[in-house]
């Protein structure tokens, strides 16, 4: 992404909000482990990096909506040299203009930060935005959720409000760049699966063939946007399972769901596939069925049609199809097999935040349906990623390894 993709998102933000306000957004801290260890690896709050491509953490964004204009700064932590040392390069105030398209002037050190909020806030404030996540009432603070209960206190008089909404209808809308980000993820993803698939044996453990799709993924330079699902057998009818530590069995099916980041932007596909490299003629019974819930999934991705109707289709296929299949004898019976939702928003976040009851040109999402036999040790997924066009869907990952024949032949021994 260029300096301009985050400049504009920053305009396109300040413009839905109203004159006077003030928008304060955290980069976040790395988690502190155990006495062992006092970092982890840093995740940079989606949000923010949407508004400023930089992903340092302890970083904060101000955004004033004056009536000069818009005012923006970033307030970053002052180089030190012994830190340096221990932990390599800061991101310094030159690095940071270039990433964000802020001028150099416009990047500040922290130490200056309360200062510069303070005379922010004194001034014909309508409003306070912070971006506020969903989470537990138990969890700790954020230092977001501290510097917003601190302004309360200190700015009774100005509201308080959550900014997440706004930015995340924006998110919601991904721009060519976005698009490319998430098509070059999902060609890494594909290759990195077709060398899991020439590599894996029958008899090996779940976390030896996902080791083999992750190696191929690293060795490519890219990330994993989220942990690895390897599920054999019974394991791939629990739709979270990632303790992949079974033996992946001849006869099996074994369900991945899985995906390369690129840029901070993810691909998300699931397949399906037979661990000792052939279908069994029940296996490509159900695997078929799922694969046709797909295509009429995807079908009703086009604009204008409600986002609820790809996975009523995948129901009302199923209705059919399961009977067929002898697996069901009333209609209600659909949701033993079939327990989630065909389809998600995709981009910074794998489970990118959207407000559209619609389909608009621009969104992706995924479309995945899946089909859960427990008493028969079945569990199937098959998922792409798609782009809501003005005409047809666009398939960004191409609909590769879901034809049985392609599958087996790549397997094959």
């Amino acid at each position: 992404m260029t300096a301009e993709f985050y400049s504009k998102n920053r305009e396109k933000l300040m413009d839905k909000l109203e004159p006077g306000s003030v928008v304060l957004l955290y980069s976040g801290m790395a988690p502190v482990k155990s006495n062992d260890q006092d970092m982890s690896p840093f995740s940079v709050n989606r949000n923010f990096y949407y508004l400023t491509g930089i992903d340092t953490q302890n970083v904060w964004l101000l955004l004033a909506k004056a009536q000069v204009g818009l005012r923006s700064w970033l307030f970053i932590d002052q180089p030190d040299e012994e830190i340096i040392k221990w932990n390599g390069k800061m991101l310094t105030r030159e690095r940071a203009s270039e990433r964000s398209g802020l001028k150099v002037s416009s990047v500040q050190y922290m130490q200056d930060f309360e200062r510069y909020a303070a005379m922010y806030l004194s001034h014909d404030v309508t409003s306070v935005y912070f971006s506020f996540d969903r989470r537990s009432m138990l969890a700790a603070p954020t230092r977001a959720e501290e510097l917003a209960r601190t302004i309360r206190e200190k700015f009774p008089m100005i509201p308080i409000k959550n900014v997440a909404p706004v930015i995340s209808s924006l998110r919601a809308i991904k721009t060519p760049e976005e698009i490319e980000c998430i098509r070059k993820a999902g060609d890494v993803t594909i290759e990195a699966l077709k060398q899991m698939l020439k590599s894996a044996r029958p008899g090996e453990y779940e976390y030896q063939w996902a080791a083999d799709y992750e190696h191929y993924v690293a060795r490519s330079g890219l990330r994993h946007g989220f942990e690895t699902i390897a599920a054999a057998g019974e394991n791939a009818v629990m739709l979270h399972y990632s303790d992949n530590n079974c033996v992946a069995k001849d006869g099996d099916l074994l369900l991945v769901d899985l995906g390369a980041e690129y840029g901070y932007y993810s691909a998300d596909v699931s397949r399906t596939f037979p661990i000792g490299g052939k279908f069994t003629d029940r296996q490509k019974e159900l695997f078929t069925i799922v694969r046709e819930a797909m295509e009429l999934a995807k079908d009703k991705m086009r604009p204008g049609n409600p986002t609820k109707d790809s996975n009523q289709a995948v129901i009302d296929f199923y209705k059919k199809a399961l009977r067929t299949a002898k697996l069901i004898t009333d209609d209600s019976d659909v949701r033993k097999y079939y327990y989630h939702g065909v389809s998600h928003s995709l981009g910074l976040d794998t489970h990118d935040p959207c407000d559209r009851t619609e389909y608009e040109p621009g969104m992706v999402v995924t479309c995945e349906p899946g089909l859960y036999v427990a008493e028969e040790g079945i569990g199937i997924r098959l998922e792409d990623d798609i782009l809501v066009t003005d005409g047809a869907p666009e398939d960004l990952v191409g609909s590769r390894l879901l034809d049985i024949a392609e599958i087996e032949a790549l397997m094959a021994r």
